[in-house]
């Protein structure tokens, strides 16, 4: 694995460094008992305060919620968020910890489509400000509405790269097709 231009893990040998990663799926990495703030902020590596102060959380977290124009109260449980608010979480998660790629994967079974599209809408916000964005997903017209390049693969090889404007319905079904087929054929 390369992370900006550096290979950062090999079978030979292991630095064990972080990569400033986040990954984000379908089931949330969140502390469900703990606040937005606190898993924002508290569980990240290097905070050294013995004392937590809310007051103080919560004026750090907001910059970040009227940069991104989404209401999620800093005091709200994780527990009681919304699949989309703990996308939100995640999101900021990475981006308050310092990651410059952001993995996500399979995060639109659970959200609504105008979630989804305020999703799309934070990705970008972000991706203008140098974060790079991993967007894996099963669902073809997700991908084709948020990604610059779609990365087709099959058995773990990418077999064919389009960019955003030759993302087609017909060319997908193009290289769906045999896929398609293997499938259909171990079904019957």
């Amino acid at each position: 694995v390369y992370y900006r231009g550096e290979q950062v893990n090999t079978w030979r040998n292991s630095k064990n460094r972080p990569n400033r990663i986040g990954l984000i799926q379908s089931e949330s990495c969140l502390v469900e008992g703990l606040t937005v703030a606190d898993n924002i902020f508290v569980l990240r590596p290097g905070f050294k305060t013995w004392l937590i102060r809310p007051s103080v959380l919560r004026r750090q977290l907001l910059p970040f919620l009227e940069s991104i124009d989404i209401s999620i109260s800093a005091d709200a449980y994780v527990a009681a968020l919304t699949p989309f608010e703990k996308v939100v979480v995640d999101v900021l998660k990475s981006v308050v910890a310092g990651c410059k790629l952001i993995v996500l994967r399979d995060i639109s079974g659970d959200i609504s489509e105008t979630e989804l599209r305020k999703i799309h809408l934070l990705l970008r916000h972000y991706a203008e400000q140098g974060i790079s964005f991993l967007y894996i997903d099963f669902h073809f017209e997700d991908l084709r509405q948020i990604c610059d390049h779609v990365a087709l693969m099959s058995n773990g090889r990418i077999i064919k790269v389009l960019q955003s404007e030759t993302a087609t319905p017909d060319t997908f079904r193009h290289y769906t097709h045999t896929f398609d087929g293997m499938v259909k054929q171990q079904i019957t």
